[in-house]
């Protein structure tokens, strides 16, 4: 038995996800504090605005690059960095071209997109100004996440979060700024955080001068632009949900709604925090010996499948506890907690196999799956919303669960883990 843990403590894999999942605890910790914080300074129904708000950063984050920023990730260890320097750039440009676009159509439909999104009209350009500049960021973090360097990704996402924390408390509670102090908050720390990660990527090679050649472009757009209804996918699931709640019901229920999401949030966050880790080690075992690496990835998704069953349950328990006692406001809330938090727990079995998926560049076909699961996702919305919003929490646990299932079933199909 000693011999296992001392294994299990050495294995680099299992120490860097777990590193990986103390960061995200740690960051996570950090922002349900301020969530506390929060619910006695802002309302439900301005809880619900600033949710409207992040739906729509959601919209834009997946539009602003295309989803090309994946490529780099894919070809990390395949290319040298002079070629993902390459990459970056496209990225880059792409997320500049898309900038301006998007700016134009706000500039055109702004009466459309407020009627419809409920965000105002500075504030929509405000999104796409935050999008744009965490691209930097996210490549930043990846860059970290893939060259292994947990202690360095570490310490940039937790003083983005403590300083994002501090400035947030500072303009909701002593200027005054109720929800829209959240917002500014983000867009301070995401602007001194674009200007670090420009000059940290430069100090790491891979941002450079050098042009991509016709057969890099091309394959970065052929890589990113089918997932983008694929990452998209978060969006059609509680962003639709989040819209046409406030279409029948009020922004009071969207905070509502909103709140108990963000507490089931904790759950895909863990998952995704472990993700970032794993993906790694599961493209390198695939790029070395895939056949011989079978047996260590099964036992290894087993193992992350029972350990966010477990914490979904617990994370059930306690809320029942706390929600009324630290959050009277927001105790009606409670209802909508099982179904999202079981439709979180079925977005990390998810995690579990579309990584085979994205190895073997089967994007589209991931593409043609989560499509249909967000149409299915949206009909049963727009059908049972109207009776209660419980309901629309329950079409979330349907509709990933279904993703969940049919992800896992083609994966098989490429690399047959169980």
């Amino acid at each position: 038995m000693l011999q296992r843990i001392n294994n299990l403590l050495h294995n680099k894999n299992f120490r860097d996800g777990s590193l990986f999942t103390f960061f995200s605890f740690l960051n996570q910790g950090l922002n349900f504090l301020l969530l506390i914080v929060l619910s006695w300074y802002i309302l439900p129904d301005s809880y619900g605005k600033l949710n409207l708000f992040y739906t729509g950063i959601s919209i834009i984050s997946v539009l602003i690059c295309l989803c090309t920023n994946g490529i780099v990730g894919i070809n990390f260890f395949k290319e040298s960095k002079a070629n993902i320097s390459r990459y970056i750039n496209i990225v880059l440009f792409c997320t500049l071209a898309m900038s301006v676009i998007l700016c134009i159509c706000i500039i055109i439909f702004h009466r459309y997109i407020e009627a419809g999104a409920g965000i105002e009209y500075k504030l929509q350009f405000l999104c796409i100004y935050i999008c744009a500049l965490t691209v930097v960021y996210n490549l930043l973090t990846d860059i970290y996440r893939l060259e292994e360097k947990v202690i360095a990704y570490g310490v940039v996402t937790t003083i983005s979060t403590v300083l994002n924390i501090i400035t947030t408390l500072i303009l909701v509670i002593v200027l005054s700024q109720d929800w829209l102090g959240r917002i500014h908050s983000n867009a301070i720390i995401i602007s001194l955080f674009f200007i670090a990660g420009l000059i940290i990527l430069k100090k790491h090679n891979v941002l450079s001068k050098r042009l991509p050649s016709k057969s890099q472009i091309h394959e970065t757009l052929s890589y990113g632009i089918p997932l983008i209804p694929h990452s998209l996918n978060g969006f059609f699931r509680q962003g639709v949900d989040k819209y046409i709640i406030n279409g029948i019901f009020t922004t009071t229920q969207v905070g509502l709604f909103s709140f108990s999401a963000n507490f089931s949030f904790i759950i895909y966050s863990i998952g995704a925090a472990f993700n970032r880790s794993n993906s790694v080690y599961i493209f390198k075992c695939l790029s070395e010996n895939p056949e011989n690496a079978k047996a260590k990835l099964r036992k290894q998704t087993w193992l992350m499948i029972a350990f966010f069953a477990a914490i979904t349950i617990l994370l059930n328990i306690i809320c029942a506890v706390i929600f009324p006692l630290l959050f009277p406001t927001y105790a009606n809330a409670i209802i909508y907690l099982l179904p999202l938090t079981l439709g979180a727990f079925f977005q990390c079995v998810y995690l579990q196999f579309c990584n085979y998926i994205f190895f073997f560049r089967k994007t589209k076909q991931l593409m043609f799956i989560t499509c249909s699961v967000s149409l299915l996702h949206m009909g049963l919305s727009l059908w049972l919303t109207q009776y209660s919003v419980v309901l629309t929490a329950w079409v979330s646990m349907i509709s990933s669960s279904v993703e969940a299932i049919l992800v896992y079933l083609y994966s098989r199909k490429l690399y047959k883990v169980i």
